[in-house]
């Protein structure tokens, strides 16, 4: 929870500890008198904010609960000197969540995202938030942006299964398939694959398309030695050999 500085959202790592311990011990009542003290001494601190909110919400108080994280949200959109971090959207999210308003957690990160385009960990969070809505285009583009900042194999293997997911609902078919497939062929003449999962992945792109060929050449090289579970790749040969 804390930072390298000691601080969590924001606030001193110190005084936000004994809420959470509060919280985490089912102790509500001490936990609002923790939080109200911490708001006495940072009015303006939407992840002190967002505690409080939390606290509300699980002491059965969902009214004034979302009153509270809309108090977070504002101060978020409105003070450009407040510090806008992912632990206080996901405690803000938590909460959003179990009051059955995860639109609201969408557009705290869309907002946040936009104010910080290259922040991982809000893309991250951007990320996830479509992942429940099933916004599957949205996941894929978000995924695209955070594999072109980082370069990393599981932000490509997002966007790859985003596409995927696409297909199965009836979008985009062929050209978004070789898309997925154009994407990982780059990503591996520059840097391979280092993950089981990655090149399950790609199998499955080719097998999408039928290139069954493909599926198999890839198997009997280099990238098949990743399937370190010998029964999974004579498995995933044999059914390409039948075809």
């Amino acid at each position: 929870m804390a930072s390298k500085f000691g601080l969590a959202g924001g606030l001193p790592e110190r005084r936000v500890r004994p809420i959470w311990d509060a919280i985490d011990s089912r102790q509500f009542k001490n936990a609002l008198k923790a939080v109200t003290t911490l708001l006495s001494k940072y009015p303006n601190a939407p992840y002190a904010l967002a505690l409080k909110a939390m606290v509300l919400e699980r002491m059965g108080k969902a009214e004034e609960a979302l009153s509270v994280c809309l108090s977070a949200k504002e101060l978020l959109y409105t003070n450009d000197s407040i510090l806008m971090d992912d632990l206080t959207l996901s405690t803000l999210q938590i909460v959003f969540q179990r009051l059955d308003h995860m639109d609201l957690t969408t557009s705290c990160y869309e907002y946040a995202c936009g104010k910080f385009p290259n922040h991982l960990d809000l893309m991250t969070g951007l990320f996830n938030c479509y992942l429940r809505e099933y916004s599957f285009v949205k996941q894929q583009q978000t995924a695209i942006k955070m594999y072109k900042l980082g370069g990393e194999e599981r932000f490509l293997l997002w966007a790859v299964c985003s596409i995927q997911l696409q297909v199965l609902c009836g979008n985009g078919g062929e050209k978004l398939l070789l898309l997925a497939e154009g994407l990982l062929k780059k990503h591996i003449a520059s840097h391979s694959l280092h993950e089981p999962e990655a090149i399950m992945v790609y199998i499955s792109i080719l097998e999408q398309q039928a290139k069954y060929g493909d599926a198999l050449e890839v198997l009997t090289g280099k990238l098949g030695s990743l399937l370190t579970v010998e029964v999974d790749r004579l498995r995933i040969q044999n059914i390409h050999s039948l075809h």
